[in-house]
């Protein structure tokens, strides 16, 4: 049966608006505004109905929407006070995550974080476990898909002004500086900004052989559609935020879609089983495909979750078995790859462009 958004609260817990978790349940909460649910209905689905330690329930708070900073800290807040609660799965960004974290850290609650880049994020304590590559992995993988793979010698790079895209900025310019090379242009934005000015004056002045475009989806391809427009020859490369619902972005970018080269941490292989079951379900809860930021969402949850029903209803020792992943204990097998909480372990980056619509790995890259 395929569920509507708004039931999407029923299917994740019955009780979300009160936050009130069913009693003696073991509670994950999950810290994503209600565009970013998915991947907990579909959890919420996979879990067992009962484990030697009783029900696991997962607890989404997304009454205020947005993810302006004052709604992700009383998001936090909320998600503390939950009885119960042994983790929490979140939050969407780099920044909103830096800005809440201590709130987790103070209350002695696991924080998994599937999506921030941040590497700041490695430095918030013992509570906090970051899953993907860092900002200055992913700027390695950028420079040298730029610079090694597509052979690019002016490259331009327009970022949203926020920890994500500063964050790469600073590794990105870091790492072309060992290779005694520097960007021929650098163009912050804000979500709202006049792209077209920004980017005809940058194309201008400039004169780019590789954009490097990092942001969400929708500026990502208006920007890409208007570099392609100003001059097809300038190869586009852009960063993990803007792969993401892929008919939307090819239908915003036009022409400029199949000259895209997309980053990602993941792309569906239905020859491994645990993905094809989870792409399964994820087709059949919400009739949509994965993204792979839903991907990693749903692993962070269903790590927590054999984390609790391996020790039990235990901050401290769900804590130690996620620090004890890769180390003491294998890692813990994810949709999208081998999960450890160790700094620099997880490197699954691709580039991918799209081909009728279908992403395609490009050969030459690899996988980071």
């Amino acid at each position: 049966m395929r569920l509507s958004a708004p039931m999407v609260v029923l299917a994740v817990s019955a009780l979300v608006a009160a936050c009130e978790p069913p009693s003696g349940a073991a509670v994950i909460g999950y810290a994503f505004p209600r565009d970013g649910q998915y991947a907990a209905l579909v959890a919420a689905a996979a879990l067992p109905s009962d484990t030697t330690i009783g029900a696991i329930r997962i607890v989404g708070d997304w009454d205020s929407g947005g993810i302006e900073s004052a709604v992700e800290i009383a998001r936090a807040r909320r998600l503390v006070a939950l009885p119960g609660v042994m983790g929490v799965v979140g939050h969407a960004g780099s920044r909103s995550t830096l800005i809440t974290a201590p709130i987790y850290v103070d209350a002695g609650i696991p924080l998994v974080v599937p999506t921030a880049t941040s590497s700041r994020l490695w430095e918030l304590g013992e509570w906090v476990f970051p899953m993907a590559p860092t900002d200055s992995i992913e700027a390695a993988f950028l420079g040298e898909a730029a610079v090694d793979g597509l052979k690019a010698s002016r490259i331009a790079l327009y970022f949203v002004n926020t920890a994500y895209g500063t964050g790469i900025r600073r590794e990105l310019q870091r790492w072309l500086t060992s290779r005694d090379l520097m960007l021929v242009d650098e163009v912050p934005y804000v979500i709202g900004a006049d792209l077209q000015t920004l980017v005809e004056a940058s194309l201008q002045r400039s004169r780019p052989d590789l954009a490097v475009l990092v942001g969400r989806r929708i500026e990502v391809a208006q920007m890409a559609a208007l570099i392609f427009e100003h001059d097809p020859s300038i190869r586009l490369l852009a960063a993990d935020g803007a792969y993401d619902q892929l008919a939307e972005l090819m239908l915003a970018a036009g022409p400029a879609a199949d000259s895209l080269y997309l980053t990602t941490f993941w792309v569906a292989d239905t020859t491994i089983v645990v993905q094809r079951d989870f792409i399964r379900r994820y087709r059949l809860e919400t009739g949509r495909e994965p993204s792979p930021f839903e991907a990693m969402r749903y692993d962070a949850v269903m790590v927590l979750a054999q984390a609790i029903r391996e020790v039990g209803p235990d901050r401290g020792a769900v804590r130690d078995w996620l620090r004890s992943l890769g180390a003491d204990r294998p890692p813990y097998n994810g949709v999208t790859g081998d999960i450890t909480f160790r700094r620099g372990a997880r490197h699954n980056l691709m580039l991918v462009r799209l081909q009728e619509g279908v992403p395609v790995t490009v050969p030459e890259a690899g996988v980071w």
